[in-house]
């Protein structure tokens, strides 16, 4: 194949609606989630990847999409966040849940 050729072969698809790039990270955090209705579920979360706008974490719960959350990092060099529920998958025994951070509005 020449360079020619591979200059024209096309990239592959991206079926992700992430507007940034994600990058593996660990730890581990507690979520407070606010549940329409109910008290609010406390849960420990294990850290999977992140990136600008959010976070991939573990957790042994099913939390519904669209669920608030309060994120209480174990690390306390970082800050606490806050967002909704973008997307949970049952992996396992575990939950695999995309945490999508709120956005801070500009004064």
């Amino acid at each position: 194949m020449d360079c020619a050729s591979a200059d024209l072969a096309p990239a592959p698809l991206r079926f992700e609606r992430r507007r940034g790039e994600r990058r593996t990270a660990t730890g581990s955090a507690v979520a407070v989630f606010q549940r329409p209705g109910r008290s609010p579920l406390l849960a420990s979360v294990r850290v999977t990847d992140a990136g600008s706008g959010g976070i991939g974490v573990f957790a042994d719960v099913e939390i519904k999409a669209g669920t608030t959350f309060q994120l209480y990092p174990d690390d306390p060099c970082q800050p606490r966040r806050s967002g909704r529920v973008a997307a949970c998958r049952s992996s396992g025994k575990s939950f695999r849940l995309g945490l999508q951070f709120q956005q801070a509005i500009a004064a």
